[in-house]
């Protein structure tokens, strides 16, 4: 079933935000005390699989040196990529819920306000490593123009056990909507992570200013 969640563009004038950190790749974040996390999200960074997308001839070190090498990248739980399998359904703004050492499971829309705006139930999609077949990278927004990687083709997979399994998502406090919360997860792009919220059904970038480590 092919997602058919709109990622448009949206400019936020004032926001706050509450999160974790990582090691590596969030926000770096002015946290308020005392915020409750869970309220809003379960997630902790916790310990699990990790799945390197790792070019084919090259070796896997460390995912500082992953990327930033180009010899591949990383699929972390509860953040969000654009991939498509070998059944031909593309998935642009589902979260990757839990990964094995032979499959990958994901949502099949962002939320379940997402899915509801779709007509279609919220579900959890179970698909074998071996039928990855596309991830794409978004270049220009604008255009919607994307690099689009042969996984099957050009990388292999490795799946390996971190202590930081997981990208757990924001959350944000939206001054110009009279304080709401949001909750954003992480979306894998050529240049980095950015951050994909849902407003009404419909899932959208977060535009405006972000720090990373």
């Amino acid at each position: 079933m092919k997602n058919y969640q709109l990622i448009v563009f949206l400019f936020l004038f004032s926001v706050r935000i509450f999160s974790q950190n990582t090691a590596n790749d969030t926000v770096n974040t002015q946290t308020e005390e005392p915020f409750d996390y869970k309220k809003y999200y379960d997630c902790d960074f916790g310990e699990g699989n990790v799945l390197i997308v790792v070019k084919k001839g090259k070796e896997f070190t460390n995912l500082t040196d992953l990327r930033k090498s180009g010899k591949g990248f990383a699929i972390k739980m509860e953040a969000i990529y654009s991939m498509e399998f070998a059944d031909g359904q593309r998935y642009e703004s589902s979260v990757v819920k839990t990964i094995t050492q032979d499959s990958i499971s994901i949502t099949n829309f962002f939320n379940e306000n997402a899915a509801k705006l779709a007509g279609k139930p919220f579900q959890l999609i179970t698909y074998p490593l071996s039928s990855l077949k596309y991830i794409r990278f978004i270049n220009d927004r604008m255009l919607s123009l994307y690099s689009k990687k042969n996984i099957q083709k050009d990388f292999n997979l490795i799946v390996k056990k971190m202590d930081q399994a997981k990208m757990c998502p924001a959350v944000l406090q939206f001054k110009d909507r009279n304080g709401e919360m949001k909750v954003c997860h992480f979306y894998l792009t050529s240049q980095g992570y950015d951050l994909l919220y849902e407003s009404n059904g419909r899932v959208y970038y977060l535009e405006g200013k972000v720090e990373w480590k």
